[in-house]
């Protein structure tokens, strides 16, 4: 089967939910919104229309996120279904942060004795039903402590990341250790994911996964640095897959004594434009974080389709569409606490 074969479902299926994306000029209306009733009102008539009309008063920033996510959500799993086979596994991928955001509410929650009822409302249950797996997460939801949840969950693809961070829970009384262990995984498997995919479809989608591992890599080490973090624990939290900074490099990182000199590395590095010292470290990484966006962001933009039969067009559209979120996000939680509109707009990426 030729390429144009391949891809034809799923180039139909992107260039409608492309139509359904919001334009800049009702991106910029949005942010004169001054209610978030107003906001709701302007988005009555776009994709996110239904969603919204759901919602129950007092609005809040917080409930829009989630509106917004499950549409990503939606078409996610709209774009996997109509992928051919060869590249189907690795775009799903793009679902499994939602999975791994459920499993991560799900031992926050339990940890805290939340009611069952309340833990399943949190969770995206539609990524749980496109994989097949819903009753065994509802079931980790309704364990009566964190062992349980681990114990439920353990023959699953998180198991050797959920056992290893029980240790941890157990020995400091913290779920966050969850939270680090079930980040690498998602990147390791995006790296094995990325490698399974035939020669000629990784060209087309090396730059966004070399960004996102790069980035995550990088910046989990710095925030690691400044808690003081040991060395062999930080090698315990990074993704094994490396790319536009080697291994070697990550490995001096590591090894430094403090945020400063690990900052000082990577300043010299592939990614050197994309840091630059901010008045305290903490919005030194906040402000690499929203480079490495908006990088991402700049290189879906000029990137011209020449030949759309392959990997790069599913990927890009989804990339497109997070980029949305992201924006409606800013738009929502600057509304609710009545930031300015340029304070809004600055943080958006048109």
């Amino acid at each position: 089967m030729s390429q144009e074969q391949l891809y034809s479902n799923v180039l139909v299926k992107v260039g409608v939910e492309r139509s359904h994306l919001l334009s800049k000029e009702k991106l910029e209306r949005l942010t004169d919104c001054k209610t978030l009733e107003e906001f709701t009102s302007e988005l009555r008539e776009t994709v996110y229309g239904e969603k919204l009309t759901k919602l129950t008063l007092p609005y809040t920033s917080r409930n829009f996120e989630r509106v917004f996510r499950e549409s990503l959500i939606e078409v996610v799993i709209k774009i996997v279904r109509n992928s051919p086979e060869i590249v189907s596994e690795f775009l799903k991928t793009y679902l499994l942060k939602f999975e791994q955001e459920n499993i991560k509410t799900v031992l926050r929650a339990v940890s805290v004795g939340l009611p069952y009822d309340e833990i399943s409302n949190k969770m995206y249950m539609s990524v749980e039903n496109f994989l097949k797996r819903q009753e065994l997460i509802l079931k980790a939801a309704m364990a009566i402590n964190v062992k349980s949840v681990v114990d439920v969950l353990r023959t699953t693809l998180y198991g050797s990341a959920l056992i290893t961070g029980l240790q941890k829970c157990e020995e400091t009384g913290s779920t966050k250790c969850f939270d680090i262990l079930l980040d690498r995984m998602f990147y390791e498997n995006f790296g094995e994911t990325f490698k399974a995919l035939p020669k000629n479809e990784q060209e087309h989608a090396f730059f966004y996964v070399s960004r996102e591992t790069d980035k995550f890599n990088i910046l989990t080490i710095l925030r690691a640095k400044l808690l003081g973090y040991e060395p062999h624990w930080i090698r315990m939290t990074i993704s094994r897959n490396f790319y536009n900074v080697p291994e070697q490099t990550i490995e001096k990182m590591l090894m430094t004594d403090d945020f400063e000199s690990a900052f000082k590395i990577i300043k010299q590095s592939y990614y050197k434009k994309l840091f630059v010292s901010a008045e305290t470290p903490e919005e030194t990484i906040s402000a690499a974080e929203k480079s490495f966006r908006r990088d991402i962001f700049e290189y879906r933009q000029k990137t011209k389709i020449g030949d759309p039969f392959n990997v790069g067009t599913p990927i890009a559209f989804i990339v497109k569409k997070e980029i949305e979120v992201y924006n409606l996000t800013a738009i929502s939680l600057g509304i609710e606490y009545a930031w300015k509109k340029d304070d809004i707009s600055g943080l958006l990426l048109f």
